[in-house]
């Protein structure tokens, strides 16, 4: 039977889960509670939110929130791992707190609709964040035109040049 409480923490994850960029579920097995505080401060600092809920509440919550795919990984110890900002940024963190302590499993990932297995959510701390991205981007509309101007104002370099030279054999003359 739902109590008032399952119901409200129901609807405040379908919520969370509807707001999110990125959701990570991992499995938190052997972690302790200094460990899980750090690992905690590092995903407030990142605004990512850190919860472990009941397999059965996230289900419902994340089906409320119409996200599908995630029921075969909501299996034993689940933590769920929510970005609000970046969608890579909270694997990032993960990945980064596994290669120090290797207690933090990844599952899987949802993001802009799409469930990634283990292995492909792990791929997704390789990719550059959306303000590399976006840098790398403006970069490369900025290369063209900065060689075309090069190009345009070498003849013009050239031009003046030669006009200095032929200013100075008269001056000479």
């Amino acid at each position: 039977m739902a109590t008032a409480k399952k119901i409200a923490i129901v609807e405040e994850y379908t919520e969370k889960f509807k707001n999110a960029k990125g959701i990570y579920l991992t499995d938190y097995t052997g972690i302790d509670v200094q460990t899980v505080n750090d690992l905690r401060k590092q995903f407030r600092e990142a605004n990512i939110e850190y919860k472990v809920l009941k397999n059965r509440i996230a289900k419902i919550a994340l089906h409320n929130a119409g996200i599908e795919g995630l029921d075969p990984y909501l299996k034993g110890v689940t933590s769920f791992v929510i970005g609000y900002d970046d969608p890579v940024i909270p694997v990032k963190i993960v990945k980064d707190f596994n290669k120090k302590t290797k207690l933090l499993n990844l599952k899987a990932a949802y993001l802009e609709g799409h469930v990634f297995g283990t292995e492909e959510a792990i791929k997704l701390a390789d990719l550059p964040s959306r303000e590399e991205l976006l840098a790398q981007f403006v970069g490369l509309l900025q290369a063209p035109m900065t060689k075309l101007a090069a190009t345009l104002q070498a003849p013009l370099q050239k031009f003046v040049g030669l006009l200095e030279s032929l200013k100075e054999k008269k001056q000479e003359a």
